[in-house]
């Protein structure tokens, strides 16, 4: 089932905006959304980076197969 929704008032007013103003607010919304998700990218690399607060794992000591 879809709802519809009557145009707002801010919808009214973003409509009315003069075309090279709308452009100029969508590019900067754009770069802003560039810079969180660079910022995002940036604070997740330095988490995967990171060294490990956990021990060493054991290492693997090779058995021979065969007496």
């Amino acid at each position: 089932m879809m709802a519809t929704a009557s145009p707002g008032f801010i919808g009214q007013v973003i409509r009315s905006l003069p075309g090279p103003l709308l452009r100029a607010l969508d590019a900067w919304s754009h770069r802003l959304a560039r810079r969180r998700h660079e910022e995002r990218m940036r604070r997740w690399q330095q988490v995967r980076a990171a060294p490990s607060t956990r021990a060493p794992a054991a290492t693997y000591q090779v058995k021979p197969w065969r007496d």
